[in-house]
């Protein structure tokens, strides 16, 4: 579909009464576009303008994550990411860009060849932060070469630093080990950080086709700010982190005797106390740690995130999952036992989930024996937990009582994955919100988790069930969503 300026041309020529031909050598688009809005009003334009915007809005949400994560991705990469994603995709290159246009504008993600780099520019309080990775060769006391790998972060607003030094380059996990270091002593993030393309962070990168390293997209997600990309030794892009390097080098480490990294660490921590952070910085004439008591209530509050491993198995027709020697029995009724179960490791529980929905089945302490059976009875059996939960949530109002009892009546074979799932639209819905659908359902006869959420869907949009619905089950809830309001507004 052409944009509504091309529209407006077309009518425009033929009010000249220039010919179909001549009118697509003009504006330098093929003969068949003129001849498609040739004869169209622009009612009939707008309408089908706002049709095709309405198709493209079903994949928002998923759009914005991916700007979220890197503002300056090109387009063309998210389009290969949504064709990825979403097979069935029909929709043309064209309009996907003039989608994306209009979303950049709307929600402020400008292109990269747009994004500002001058050296003078001033960034807002807590907007953003640079970092880098370094490295120096110390001597220790017996006069041997050590070389010792540092990461530093710098607020761009205030110039407040951190550092911290590894006696081993960096890998994605122990650069996340830094940011968390740095996100600690800030109290917060900004809301972009500055990165060059270190193999930390990027797998590849071609004329804006970003590949992040997936654990490192994972944890950008998880934070929640956004990321910046520049070539490396780029002064005009990143100076502010390449200076504080060259600082540390020359105020810090030059001279320094090695006694082990955890001293230097220490050593590090009560330089930026001191000097780092307590002296008067050479641009802007202030001490970042002055500046950094005004900067640092723009920065965004940061949960502390824990690594976390992850595993896909598969269990048998009696539930049992095989994992690390030991044989955990999943209540099988929750799901089909043909599908996956996905078990996160944090060192101290086991949490087994619904690969495909992402519900919580079931949870085990984390054990070093082997060998061992352990039963739904041992755990905490989170059908009963999510029934108990959403019970008391909805403790003071009968109507939802009277959901649950209906919903135990008509859906008793799924009825504990109900539960979960409703459990989980109480983080994200507001009791009035989820009173309302559930008086809809209970009008209609249909009491259940699935007719609800598409009922919210219907009554209060889309973006909220995409937070957290799998890719699959938001399209069936959203045509379930459709069906209600052709049921409901005819």
């Amino acid at each position: 579909m052409i944009g509504i300026e091309q529209y407006r041309k077309i009518q425009e020529y033929k009010a000249l009464g220039l010919a179909q031909t001549r009118t697509a050598k003009a504006l330098g688009i093929t003969y068949s576009s003129v001849s498609k809005y040739w004869n169209m009003s622009e009612e009939d334009y707008v309408r089908e303008a706002e049709k095709e915007r309405y198709h493209m809005d079903n994949y928002r949400q998923y759009i914005l994550e991916h700007l979220k994560i890197c503002p300056q991705m090109r387009d063309t990469n998210i389009y290969l990411k949504l064709v990825e994603a979403f097979p069935d995709l029909q929709v043309k290159r064209a309009t996907f860009y003039r989608y994306m246009k209009a979303l950049r504008e709307q929600h402020g993600y400008p292109h990269a060849s747009k994004r500002k780099t001058s050296p003078r520019e001033i960034s807002p309080p807590g907007y953003e932060a640079q970092a880098d990775f370094g490295q120096y060769k110390l001597k220790d006391m017996y006069g041997r070469i050590v070389r010792i790998y540092f990461f530093c972060m710098v607020l761009s607003y205030s110039r407040m630093k951190f550092v911290y030094f590894s006696p081993d380059p960096f890998t994605t996990k122990t650069a996340i080990k830094a940011h968390n270091y740095a996100f600690q002593y800030f109290g917060g993030s900004t809301q972009t950080i500055l990165y060059d393309l270190d193999r930390v962070y990027v797998v590849s990168e071609n004329l804006g086709n970003i590949i992040f390293v997936p654990t490192f997209e994972e944890y950008v997600r998880r934070i929640g700010y956004s990321v910046s990309l520049c070539r490396p030794r780029d002064p005009q892009s990143k100076g502010k982190v390449e200076e504080v390097i060259g600082y540390i080098k020359q105020s810090f480490l030059e001279g320094r005797i090695y006694t082990g990294i955890d001293s230097l660490n220490s050593a590090a921590l009560a330089w930026l106390d001191r000097e780092g952070n307590g002296r008067i910085h050479t641009v802007t004439r202030k001490v970042p740690r002055e500046m950094f008591m005004e900067e640092q209530k723009y920065l965004l509050h940061v949960k502390p995130y824990s690594e976390v491993s992850s595993t896909v198995a598969s269990f048998d027709k009696d539930g049992v999952v095989n994992y690390k020697g030991n044989r955990y029995l999943i209540n099988t009724g929750m799901m089909d036992a043909h599908k996956r179960i996905r078990i996160e490791d944090d060192g101290e529980m086991l949490l087994f989930y619904d690969a495909e929905t992402n519900d919580l089945l079931a949870k085990y302490p984390v054990t070093e024996d082997t060998g061992q059976l352990f039963k739904p009875e041992e755990n905490y059996s989170r059908d009963r937990v999510s029934l108990t939960i959403i019970k008391q949530y909805f403790a003071e109002y009968e109507i939802a009582q009277e959901f649950i009892r209906l919903m135990e009546l008509q859906q008793p074979k799924y009825f504990n994955s109900h539960c979960i799932r409703i459990n989980r639209m109480t983080k994200f819905y507001t009791i009035g919100q989820l009173l309302d659908g559930i008086e809809y359902c209970i009008d209609t006869e249909r009491c259940s988790a699935y007719e609800l959420l598409a009922y919210l869907m219907y009554q209060y949009g889309e973006h909220i069930a995409k937070k957290f619905l799998p890719n699959q089950q938001y399209f069936n809830h959203l045509a379930r969503s459709k069906e209600i309001r052709r049921e409901i507004d005819g």
